[in-house]
């Protein structure tokens, strides 16, 4: 309990960090002023492009997971998994879905999760893909980030082209484990014996759940659906990061595509500090790229994250909601049970 309430007042004092970070500097007048010249007619198809997000992750996820769980399943859990991590500390919803996938479909709660932390790497190495991309049409960006310091040794540009490499990497491990289970079992149980681990078996089920998850890499159809869901995925979240540039254009400057590429990734990469619900760095983030990349004033590119995080954000916790009344879950249950994820034999 001791250790569950750190963890929750440590998300607490970060949010609150990145909140007052995403706040410093800027006009509120400016800010309600700019909120209020939003075409909300674009919402609409904002919304659809949001829905279909969800429906795109939904199948996506289906494929990883062996298609154990129906479309209209996954689609719920999904949003599950947003309410949790939106309202709650700690980013519980991951594991919170996963947990719900074992019960809404022949899987372990450990296996669902490991697709879940494949969907993670893929997203990671896209956002990647697509900021090597647009970087170079936006000097003022590279240069931000050839001057920032994340600390004394790792500067902005440093850390992004790890990031890269990181999610390459672990994307190519996961499909040779997966490719090669039996080899990574055999591995796992040599090192465990090196180790003078008696009890090998209550260290090798869990390894086996997590090969079972990964099982979809093996298949080189289902890798080909994994990619272009993924791509599609982006694709659709770059178009809807467009139509609320759009629907934003009465105070923001010269409104292109290359812009709203540009925020989609500094917001995704913003998302990666441990904020609640993103809130604070999802913004800053924003904020930051459009004002060194394109002079755009904070108080604009802060109104335009507000908008842009606002909807899925809402959208992710209604679905979420529904899918608990609809199906009688409880989040209590949820977060309990994903917090002591066991295999099952």
């Amino acid at each position: 309990m001791k250790k569950r309430a750190f963890q929750v007042i440590l998300t607490l004092l970060l949010s609150a960090a990145a909140l007052y970070v995403a706040l410093r500097g800027i006009s509120f007048a400016d800010v309600g002023e700019a909120l209020a010249q939003v075409d909300w007619g674009g919402m609409i198809i904002a919304l659809v492009l949001i829905l279909g997000t969800l429906v795109i992750r939904a199948q996506r996820w289906r494929v990883l997971l062996g298609r154990t769980v129906s479309l209209p399943d996954a689609f719920g859990l999904i949003g599950i998994g947003y309410l949790i991590s939106g309202v709650l500390p700690l980013r519980a919803g991951d594991p919170a879905r996963a947990v719900g996938a074992s019960l809404r479909g022949p899987i372990s709660a450990l296996a669902a999760l490991s697709t879940v932390v494949v969907e993670r790497v893929l997203d990671m190495l896209l956002v990647v893909i697509v900021l090597v991309a647009t970087l170079p049409f936006v000097p003022g960006l590279q240069d931000y980030l050839a001057a920032g310091q994340a600390d004394q040794f790792l500067s902005f540009n440093l850390l992004l082209i790890l990031s890269g490499v990181l999610a390459f990497g672990l994307l190519l491990a996961f499909i040779l484990v997966a490719v090669f289970p039996t080899t990574t079992e055999m591995l796992a149980l040599r090192l465990l014996l090196a180790l003078r681990i008696r009890n090998t078996d209550r260290w090798l089920k869990p390894l086996r759940s997590i090969l079972h998850g990964l099982t979809a890499l093996r298949s080189p159809k289902d890798g080909l659906a994994i990619g272009l869901w993924s791509i599609a995925l982006w694709g659709t979240t770059g178009a809807y990061f467009a139509i609320i540039m759009w629907a934003c254009r009465a105070f923001l400057p010269a409104v292109s595509l290359l812009r709203s590429l540009v925020a989609m990734w500094a917001s995704a990469f913003g998302m990666v500090f441990p904020a609640q619900g993103g809130i604070g760095a999802f913004h800053f983030a924003v904020r930051t790229a459009l004002f060194w990349g394109f002079d755009v004033a904070e108080e604009l590119g802060f109104a335009y994250a507000v908008v842009v995080h606002a909807l899925p954000y809402l959208a992710g916790i209604t679905l979420g909601a529904l899918t608990l009344l609809f199906w009688g879950m409880s989040v209590k249950s949820l977060i309990n049970r994903g917090e002591h994820i066991e295999v099952e034999s």
